[in-house]
């Protein structure tokens, strides 16, 4: 399910105006690429499409295995449409406006690798302490989505902005294919679900400083340039219910089985960056730091703690 949904300054899709931006994450183990368009209708209606791709690609170990290896590959695809955005306050100090829509994830998870776990040659009759193991997972999530904001602006020093999201209720669609050989018989199997979750929240506070110029650095009179630093602090939190295939020893041999399963995400981002202008466009350039949680049922959160460096480009035209 979604992490870290950024929530773009909604500054760039003011109305009477067409905006784009494209946005590159680059992490450890992947990257997270962002594109967003936005059009106004009128004077209050406007109109914002983004979409987002998040790939990842990490080997690493399984738990209690003396020796093991998992080669994780995962592609995450997000569509966030809003047909339909209307501002109820549009002044030049400050502008609130809400939205509604709808939103799609799309997921591809492929795992492939093997552990080596001695006691299995204890049992009864002893099993192959070497193992191959696969795991194909796909998942496929829609929801209406509502989402509201305020941009508040002192001249042109200063502006902050805070936008919510919120998928009140999702369906879900997955299908998972498992195979541990040889010591699972069958070897493998395949299994198809369809559920739903709620909610699915999102939230992000930005805050842009302009810059003095330069030249007038040290004067009294000093007025701002287009060179701006800007402050993020952002929120995602997913509640959903889920089939997972895992497998157990039942005294005579191993089982596959399939628990329902609850799980919770949230993730936090704090990101700085630097807004410089060029040629009409502006280039964003800042480090974040991720803090990412998963826990399942009552079990512990799994952290994964990661910084990212962040470049964008931004175009606005009336």
């Amino acid at each position: 399910m979604p992490l870290g949904a950024r929530a773009q300054d909604s500054s760039d899709f003011n109305t009477e105006k067409f905006s784009f931006f494209l946005n590159n994450k680059i992490m450890d183990d992947g990257s997270i690429q962002e594109l967003g368009l936005g059009m106004g209708y009128t004077g209050d209606f406007s109109g914002e499409l983004r979409v987002r791709r998040t790939k990842t690609e990490k080997n690493e170990e399984f738990g209690n295995a003396e020796d093991s290896l998992n080669a994780a590959n995962s592609e995450i695809y997000e569509v966030f449409f809003y047909p339909l955005k209307y501002s109820l306050v549009n002044t030049p100090s400050a502008r609130i406006w809400a939205g509604i829509g709808a939103y799609y994830y799309d997921e591809t998870l492929k795992e492939k690798g093997f552990f080596n776990m001695a006691w299995l040659e204890t049992l009864t009759p002893p099993m192959e302490r070497v193992n191959s193991y696969k795991n194909n997972f796909s998942m496929r999530v829609l929801g209406p989505i509502l989402n509201a904001g305020v941009i508040l602006r002192d001249s042109n020093w200063f502006s902050v902005s805070l936008s919510v999201g919120v998928v009140p209720v999702f369906a879900t669609w997955a299908r998972q294919k498992v195979s541990i050989v040889p010591l699972m018989d069958p070897n493998r199997v395949d299994h198809s679900q369809n559920n739903s979750g709620s909610p699915y929240l999102y939230c992000d506070l930005s805050a842009m400083v302009s810059l003095p110029r330069l030249s007038e650095l040290f004067s009294k009179g000093a007025t701002p340039s287009d060179w701006k630093i800007g402050f993020s602090f952002l929120f995602d939190y997913t509640r959903l219910q889920f089939d997972v295939i895992d497998f157990r020893h039942d005294g005579s041999g191993f089982n596959w089985y399939i628990p329902e399963k609850k799980a919770v995400t949230r993730s936090f981002k704090l990101e700085g960056t630097l807004l410089i202008p060029i040629e009409g466009m502006h280039l964003e350039i800042g480090l974040g730091r991720m803090f990412d949680s998963v826990k399942i049922d009552s079990g512990a959160s799994i952290r994964n703690d990661r910084n990212y460096f962040s470049i964008s480009g931004k175009l606005i035209r009336f």
